[in-house]
């Protein structure tokens, strides 16, 4: 435990680390599970300061101190040594996520133009793409070296922490400015409202370099002592099963995530398989990021109950980067608590409370605001505070607020000292109801439309239709509704676009008196969202404007729409029986073609991106899990990141196929696995 007489002021997180490791010097502080079947890596306490204090000793070297660094990072237990070693050195961190294609790596140097940054701290695996790619003149330091000398000085104290670029950022990237005081400040409102401690269980899936993943969990772990968990997002993504399989296994007190994630464990996990589960040490089960809703929670509850699940567990929760993470979550009652509120008063922006029905809607509170931290509603057209039930923009303030984003203006960005979150609520009884976002509220002849009420009748209106896969935006100078929905993947050569699109254009204009502009049809995942699943919905409005999504049918083409031709079986046939480079690229860009969509005229040159073929992570995931079941081998899923074109995974697949038949050599391949 960390000795009370460590002021906060004086210290850093790293000061944290360092106490924890004397007071719990072999205790596990992460334990990080592999994608694949391989034994989890656990490090103590007592591992990771004497690591953090070799790469803190390097930084110092360098000279690195008050200068901003980029941390662009794959292995988990890499960055949470560099980030903590950055802290310790008083280096300024600026972590981003793991560059899988030309266009992540056009928003890198964005934010490298942003930070004016000449140094990038990662691996010595990742130096090739890396070098290759990012502009010359940047100095690329991995940090993973052995038997570097630890540092012989103290934490040194700095005024900003690091700096958080905002995972929904569209155009050039914003950085939040996090200072030390925000941060520890932040860390203590998290482990009194959630009340974490050195024996609470943490498990993670979140992206660790990003807010809620950073900042709620591995720093958190760090701050109290505990031990987490950490597990990839795409092995969530990969298998939710894998989630709630190891919160039994390790006995997790404490683990979350965005709405979508909890709706995603019940459309893929089974019955039979939630039966075989032991949920019951999960006291913990907060969910944010997101709107709430009502139904999901519900549907959870009662999928897993058979597993020792208690609604009980549920905290709502509401933050933000510009906050550092947590705004509020303090819960009044053991089960989150619904209201419900009039639909038709809510189009003419009042709040009016009533009884469960089809005239109501629920809403979830995201609970009272967190100690320190002052909420108010202020109206978006008197620009006065709110009162209760009283709808308006949720603007914050508090020690945990951050000062703005790095290198911008941001005098538009608070109100009366509380900044201006851009987040639609309102309170009642002390409570925060998070609504929406204000640029994506639609007025529609005179009615507030809010998006995530469209989507979720759309939803229901079809089972082809992603749960969490639509998004509803408008275009033009008179607020025209679009309404984007993915189809299922099981259902995407066996719809009807004209009945389906013909039965969200009667939902919605039934439900909402509107009927939409267009609807359209797209693949699965073919929406953009943040690194955590949020649907990023001032982005869809730009694709669609752009004309950038995949469509398959669209209600102002319905004419020319067509449903997808399916995959070729004969290619997997010849692949089969002679498994030869060209057979695996005729194979590979079929599947391609069929997750997203878009047949080829002629097949993309070797040496395109993935990523820039419309493969993203989730899309990734799926194609290994065909690939590895369809070719009975066993293709590394962290690899495809790395070896991110097309001619790089055919020839992986292709030195795989010959592996198999014990014959390796003659490929002549580099198998990289």
């Amino acid at each position: 435990m960390v000795p009370m007489s460590m002021k906060k002021t004086d210290a850093n997180v790293s000061s944290f680390l360092i106490a924890n490791s004397k007071a719990y010097p072999e205790k596990a502080a992460f334990v990080i599970l592999s994608i694949e079947e391989e034994e989890p890596r656990t490090t103590t306490y007592g591992e990771l300061e004497t690591c953090v204090k070799q790469v803190a000793n390097l930084l110092h070297q360098q000279q690195l101190k008050d200068k901003m660094v980029l941390m662009i990072y794959q292995d988990m237990r890499s960055f949470i040594i560099a980030f903590l070693a950055c802290q310790y050195a008083g280096v300024i961190a600026v972590p981003v996520p793991f560059a899988k294609g030309r266009k992540q790596l056009s928003r890198i140097n964005g934010i490298l133009a942003d930070t004016q940054a000449n140094t990038i701290l990662c691996t010595e695996d990742t130096l090739p793409l890396l070098t290759e790619e990012l502009p010359q003149g940047v100095l690329l330091l991995p940090t993973d070296s052995k038997d570097l000398p630890g540092a012989d000085f103290p934490p040194v104290t700095t005024n900003i922490a690091f700096l958080q670029y905002t995972s929904g950022s569209v155009g050039v990237p914003k950085g939040v400015i996090v200072s030390g005081r925000n941060l520890l400040h932040n860390e203590q409102l998290i482990k009194e409202t959630f009340g974490t401690d050195e024996d609470t269980i943490v498990l993670s899936w979140l992206p660790f370099h990003h807010d809620m993943g950073l900042i709620g969990n591995v720093l958190q772990t760090i701050y109290t002592g505990c031990t987490c968990i950490l597990m990839s997002p795409l092995h969530f993504m990969q298998r939710p099963l894998a989630w709630l399989e190891n919160i039994a296994k390790y006995k997790v007190t404490h683990s979350g995530g965005p709405n979508f994630a909890y709706d995603l464990c019940v459309e893929r996990i089974t019955s039979e398989e939630a039966a075989t589960l032991d949920l019951s040490s999960w006291k913990v089960a907060y969910n944010g990021a997101e709107p709430l809703h009502a139904a999901t929670l519900q549907r959870f509850s009662d999928h897993f109950r058979v597993s020792g699940f208690s609604g009980h567990a549920y905290m709502p929760c509401y933050g933000m980067a510009e906050a550092t993470l947590l705004v509020s979550a303090v819960k009044s009652a053991p089960a989150p608590v619904i209201l419900h509120i009039d639909k038709e008063a809510c189009e003419k922006g009042r709040i009016e409370l009533t009884v469960a029905g089809e005239d109501a809607k629920a809403v979830v509170s995201s609970g009272k605001p967190a100690k320190g931290m002052y909420v108010k509603i202020v109206s978006l057209t008197e620009q006065r505070e709110c009162g209760e039930l009283e709808e308006g923009e949720i603007c914050i303030a508090g020690e945990s607020v951050t000062s703005g984003y790095w290198n911008r203006d941001n005098s538009t960005l608070f109100h009366a000292q509380y900044l201006r979150t851009g987040d639609l609520g309102f309170m009642y009884k002390g409570e925060l109801y998070v609504h929406g976002r204000v640029k994506e509220m639609l007025i529609v002849r005179g009615k507030n439309i809010y998006p995530y009420d469209v989507e979720e009748c759309v939803v229901a209106c079809s089972a082809m239709i992603e749960t969490n896969g639509v998004a509803v935006f408008a275009v033009g100078d008179d607020n025209q509704i679009v309404v984007v929905a993915e189809i299922k993947r099981a259902f995407i050569n066996h719809y009807d676009a004209p009945a389906m699109i013909a039965a969200i254009d009667r939902t919605v204009a039934g439900e909402l008196g509107v009927s939409p502009h267009d609807i359209v049809l797209t693949t699965p995942l073919g929406i953009p969202r943040t690194t955590s699943g949020k649907l990023q919905r001032v982005r869809c409005k730009q694709f669609y404007e752009q004309q950038l999504f995949k469509v398959v049918a669209a209600k102002s083409l319905l004419a020319s729409a067509t449903p997808a031709a399916g995959r070729n079986s004969s290619l997997l046939e010849q692949l089969l029986e002679t498994p030869s480079y060209d057979h695996i690229l005729l194979y590979i860009a079929d599947m391609i073609a069929d997750k997203t969509g878009e047949r080829f005229s002629v097949l993309p040159d070797a040496n395109t991106d993935l990523t820039s073929l419309g493969i993203d992570s989730l899309r990734a995931m799926e194609m290994i899990n065909t690939i590895n079941e369809e070719l009975s081998v066993h293709l590394d899923a962290t690899k495809i990141h790395q070896h991110n074109t097309l001619s790089e995974l055919c020839m992986t697949i292709e030195a795989l196929t010959w592996l198999k038949t014990g014959d390796a050599t003659a490929s002549g391949k580099e198998i990289m696995i």
